[in-house]
């Protein structure tokens, strides 16, 4: 079974250098993986790095169209 780190909105915030407003703004909207447990938020510690590869968007490369 895999291990997974469940850390607060603020531990989070804290690890990965985002605001805690902003995580709980994801949370809020339902944007990022998180636990509920009673009134609490738990998420998993590479939560941020699963949303940003989730919405990364990747640049468009067009081919040259070539006239004749």
């Amino acid at each position: 079974m895999n291990e997974c780190t469940l850390l607060t909105p603020r531990q989070l915030a804290a690890e990965t250098g985002w605001p805690e407003k902003r995580i709980r703004k994801l949370i809020s909207t339902r944007s990022i993986r998180f636990l509920r447990s009673g009134a609490n938020f738990l998420l998993p510690q590479n939560a941020i790095h699963e949303y940003i590869a989730r919405n990364m968007v990747e640049p468009y490369t067009a081919e040259v169209a070539e006239d004749g």
